[in-house]
């Protein structure tokens, strides 16, 4: 298949979550639960934890252009420091001190322009997913010092595939050298990169070592690009999984067109619209996997596609539109038996989270949610539901029933415009919440929760049961009010995120969207390694911490 660089590509550019289209049906009602258990109404506490570097301006023009920290993924180092790492859209990776709760600058991915970060060629300013996009470090992270990243680029712009060091003088350049990208069917412009970077002195606040590209994706546009990386959690030494690392790839957008590019995330001979599962250690798993094509990494033998011809056999899952964020749940009492989960940004009706399972077709684009998604209709799902297994754009090889998400919720009233992700809560700071999976919108900043046994529960087959699903309202001492009102109990975090916006110096939140309006949270979610939970938002560049829950009248006394 000819992949053709630059070509321009008609995209129905909209913002996240939001979908304009004549003659849409209406939204439906919420599909059947799988169970009823009557949730309690509950209420968070959360309290400020650290204001991130402003690397926007409260004044810019744009969809994201006024978010003062694009904040995206938060994550604990593996090791003895227990030191938080963030990292901002825009390119930069912080360390965050856990007692003095400030961030230094460890590495720097934007190198466009005048710039003096690694990247030349990072797209920052277009909004969205563009720029440094996630990390993971490796589990074996405190003995070899490894951990990868996801960055985007833009193939027009100017400047090298390598990367530059005059920033990072620690870093070791000579040797490396880009990778052929797996190719993408139709025009594409931006690539999606993953780089295994090894640091040789874990313990101080530099880079020193080298860095590895192990894959560069085409992607037929800037949206749902690359988007998480993940090990599972309780691999240890000598299990087929340990350092065996899982790829959420979005679909560059391919599956929201109308031209034959739509297939894509239905195609096994492409890895876009899909999760991936590869050994980026080429010295790991000899016995159980083979190289690459590229020869950067190795794929495993029981990945489900390694045996059929013409497919990629990186591919885990597929028939996914934007898996934004993956993350994995070990219940204490299952603990031999971990899920990974996907919150999957839906482009008609629903946003979905999704158990992943090997070798499943999450139906996009001819599925979302629980509904049959035709042209600009969503209408109700077939009897028997099959689709065919596309291994090319002519190539099918038999049929397979979808796989359907566990939990959604619709652009409307009720609802939001784009899922943020989620979390089980395993810690020990707010028991009112153990077990739950905790998630919410956004754009409008709206939480909710969900029992996971009732996710477990809703995982079987069935089409229309989803597990039930209540809102979570929020409590939230203001450290700007004067005089001092003390904690208030919010319905969203959107006046909480107002609030710190113009306390560092905004007026208005920037961005729009269709259901939150003017003014937009970009909500996102972090956990520390006991499973504490933390909310960051891009628009003020905030991180807030979890730290008690209880009934919405009023909240326990449970503190972290």
């Amino acid at each position: 298949m000819t992949r053709t660089r630059n070509a321009p590509l008609a995209f129905i550019c909209i913002p996240i979550g939001l979908t304009i289209v004549l003659g849409a049906a209406p939204l439906v009602q919420d599909p059947p639960r799988a169970t009823t258990n009557n949730l309690p109404d509950l209420a968070l506490e959360i309290t400020d934890y650290a204001a991130l570097p402003m690397t926007g301006s409260p004044d810019g023009a744009g969809n994201n252009a006024g978010s003062l920290a694009r904040l995206n993924v938060m994550r604990e180092e593996p090791g003895g420091l227990h030191r938080f790492f963030v990292n901002d859209l825009t390119g930069p990776l912080y360390i965050l001190d856990r007692k003095t709760r400030k961030a230094t600058t460890y590495l720097d991915f934007n190198g466009r322009g005048a710039r003096t970060g690694l990247f030349d060629k990072l797209p920052t300013d277009a909004g969205l997913a563009s720029g440094f996009i996630s990390f993971e470090f490796d589990p074996d992270y405190g003995r070899n010092g490894r951990f990868y990243t996801i960055h985007l680029e833009e193939i027009a712009l100017p400047g090298a595939l390598v990367p530059d060091n005059a920033s990072v003088p620690g870093l070791k350049v000579a040797g490396y050298t880009p990778t052929t990208p797996i190719p993408t069917p139709g025009a594409v412009d931006h690539e999606g990169v993953i780089v295994e970077w090894t640091d040789s002195n874990v313990n101080n606040a530099t880079f020193e070592g080298t860095a590895r590209e192990l894959m560069r994706i085409p992607l037929n546009g800037r949206i749902h690009p690359l988007g998480d990386l993940s090990f599972n959690p309780v691999a240890r030494r000598g299990d087929p999984d340990w350092r065996v690392l899982y790829v959420a790839c979005g679909d560059g957008g391919s599956g929201d067109q109308k031209t034959a590019i739509r297939l894509n995330p239905q195609r096994l001979d492409t890895v876009v619209g899909k999760v991936l599962r590869i050994v980026p250690d080429l010295s790991e798993h000899k016995d159980r996997s083979v190289v690459s094509d590229n020869g950067r990494y190795r794929v495993p033998r029981d990945n489900p596609f390694v045996a059929v011809a013409g497919a990629r056999p990186e591919i885990w899952a597929y028939g996914l539109r934007n898996p934004h964020r993956l993350g994995w749940d070990v219940d204490p009492a299952r603990p031999s038996s971990p899920n990974l989960i996907a919150t999957v940004i839906g482009f008609h009706t629903w946003e979905t989270v999704d158990i992943i399972h090997r070798g499943a077709n999450y139906g996009f684009p001819d599925r979302e949610g629980t509904q049959m998604l035709q042209g600009d209709r969503m209408t109700d799902l077939p009897q028997p539901d099959t689709l065919p297994v596309h291994v090319t754009d002519s190539l099918t090889k038999g049929t397979v029933t979808p796989t359907y998400p566990v939990l959604s919720y619709g652009h409307g009233p009720a609802g939001g415009d784009a899922i943020a992700g989620g979390f089980v809560y395993r810690g020990t700071a707010v028991p009112q919440l153990s077990g739950k999976f905790i998630f919410g919108d956004i754009s409008t900043g709206r939480l909710w929760y969900s029992n996971f046994s009732d996710m477990r529960a809703a995982d079987d087959g069935v089409a229309r049961t989803v597990a039930e699903m209540r809102e979570l309202r929020v409590w939230w001492d203001d450290p700007a009010d004067s005089p001092d009102r003390g904690k208030q109990l919010y319905p969203t975090l959107r006046p909480i995120v107002e609030a710190g916006y113009r306390s560092r110096g905004g007026k208005q939140l920037p961005g729009t969207a269709t259901v939150a309006g003017s003014g937009r949270v970009d909500l996102r979610f972090g956990t520390d390694r006991s499973g504490e939970l933390y909310l960051m938002s891009k628009s003020d560049g905030m991180i807030r911490m979890a730290t008690a829950a209880g009934a919405a009248g009023g909240v326990s006394a449970a503190r972290h």
